[in-house]
């Protein structure tokens, strides 16, 4: 449930209200006259005094800046054939054990790159070039939504950063970016002359890889400091590097770091409140864990965002397609918005996502239900399976090659990278002490045998 009351707001970190913002988070929305430091120094301590989760979730409330998260590739089904299928039983995106790059986990390099425009292509010397008012209302319809989907990327674009080539297009439609996003996800987005920043609900699980709570209250003070013009304390090295990702921080002629100081002070304002959702509809509570996550199952929604979106499978599929180029897979667990151009994720391919997957793909053969047996959004693994699976699998195809990490010296490290990988993929959830296999895994193993072969044990594996 912890999806389902992030993207309500029902719950936050210590001291949170209800529409999904930190209490305390909004005090440095009031330009005081002491300046930005003295303020950022509040919400120094209140991270400094939080727990690791809350730290985490009043991260997400202040900045809201982490990226979406999808399953790339194509709907096994196009047309959504299967829509009243179980994943653990319908069509499947298997590809052989030994296929370069597994899909769902691949990183893609389009021939344009994310947030680049292409540039047209010029009209042959004879060729009368077609300006139709249907042509241009395509081409802006397609600016839109490269921007959009920039954006829920990349909350923070800024001209010169790594996605300045797509700020243009953002500023070009920031007047439709912005009530759009405001009416569908309810997230405020402000588009300055030298930065575009959408403002994200809280979400627990976006932390900032090596950060906690000490280290986000010297991130808030080092932002404070930049903004007042002040000098900086950069001695943690995970605040240097986050503020260099942010553009806050840009490597100067001499050497140095150079600080925006403006940029500093745009990121420390909280934004507005969200948009609450109309009465009784919970829609943007719903569309938030759609455009964030890789898979939404009914069964971990609350009543009345499980019948909303039951009611509009169709509608909602056909909505992220047109604003954000996501094509939807529906089955009777729920639904997963597919990114075909595999840009909306965080996670890279690489040894450790290949090994994943074939761990994935083996759980699913062992643990599928039958046929004629009820298909569960989930299935209990047990911790001897993950183990002698990961074995198996590592014995079949070696140890995946990290560069940070040697395997071969510390399988504990492997086992926990694995669960960790599958879990953000949400292809695995925790149960206590255990995990569950969810039904959609099951998209990555091969075809369901509707008529085992007699003798087959339920459990049993094909060598």
């Amino acid at each position: 449930m912890e999806q389902h009351e992030y993207a309500t707001g029902a719950r936050g970190a210590a001291g949170g209200v209800a529409d999904g913002r930190m209490g305390g988070a909004g005090q440095l929305t009031a330009h005081a006259l002491t300046g930005a430091y003295p303020q950022a120094e509040l919400l120094a301590r209140r991270f400094a005094d939080a727990d690791e989760a809350d730290a985490h979730r009043l991260f997400t409330a202040v900045f809201g800046l982490y990226p979406a998260r999808h399953l790339g590739g194509r709907p096994a089904d196009p047309h959504g054939q299967a829509a009243r299928t179980s994943w653990w039983h319908g069509p499947t995106v298997h590809r052989a054990a030994s296929a370069a790059r597994p899909r769902g986990l691949r990183r893609a390099r389009p021939d344009t790159p994310p947030g680049r425009v292409p540039a047209p292509a010029a009209p042959g010397r004879h060729r009368r070039p077609d300006r139709t008012r249907a042509a241009a209302q395509g081409a802006a319809a397609g600016e839109r939504r490269t921007a959009a989907r920039l954006l829920l990327a990349h909350p923070l674009v800024t001209p010169d950063g790594p996605h300045g080539a797509g700020f243009p297009l953002i500023l070009r439609h920031a007047d439709w970016l912005t009530e759009r996003f405001g009416e569908l996800l309810g997230y405020p987005l402000t588009v300055g002359p030298a930065h575009a920043r959408l403002h994200k609900a809280p979400l627990a699980d976006r932390a900032v890889p090596g950060f906690g709570p000490d280290g986000y209250a010297a991130l808030v003070l080092a932002l404070g400091a930049i903004a007042d013009r002040r000098v900086p304390d950069l001695e943690r090295p995970e605040v240097p590097a986050l503020l260099t990702d942010w553009q806050v921080a840009t490597a100067g002629p001499d050497g140095g770091l150079a600080l925006d100081r403006e940029l500093a002070r745009a990121l420390l304002a909280a934004p507005a409140p969200p948009a609450a959702a109309p009465a009784g509809i919970p829609a943007l509570a719903v569309r938030r864990l759609l455009a964030e996550n890789p898979v939404v199952l009914t069964d971990e929604l609350a009543a009345p965002e499980r019948a909303w979106l039951l009611g509009r499978l169709t509608a909602e599929a056909e909505l992220f397609a047109d604003f954000l180029g996501l094509e939807a897979e529906i089955r009777a667990e729920g639904m997963a918005l597919l990114d075909p151009a595999d840009e909306l994720s965080d996670l890279a391919d690489g040894p450790l996502a290949r090994t994943a997957l074939l761990v994935a793909e083996r759980l699913v053969e062992e643990l599928r239900p039958l046929p004629e047996e009820a298909a569960p959004p989930a299935v209990l693994v047990p911790d001897a399976l993950i183990d002698g699976t990961l074995g198996d699998v590592t014995d079949d195809y070696g140890l995946p090659e990290q560069p940070e990490c040697d395997y071969l010296a510390d399988r504990t490290a492997l086992r926990r990278d694995v669960l960790g990988l599958l879990h953000r993929m949400q292809l695995i959830a925790p149960a206590g002490r255990n995990w569950v296999l969810r039904a959609p895994a099951a998209r990555y193993a091969p075809q369901a045998e509707l008529h085992p072969a007699p003798g087959g044990g339920r459990h049993s594996r094909n060598d």
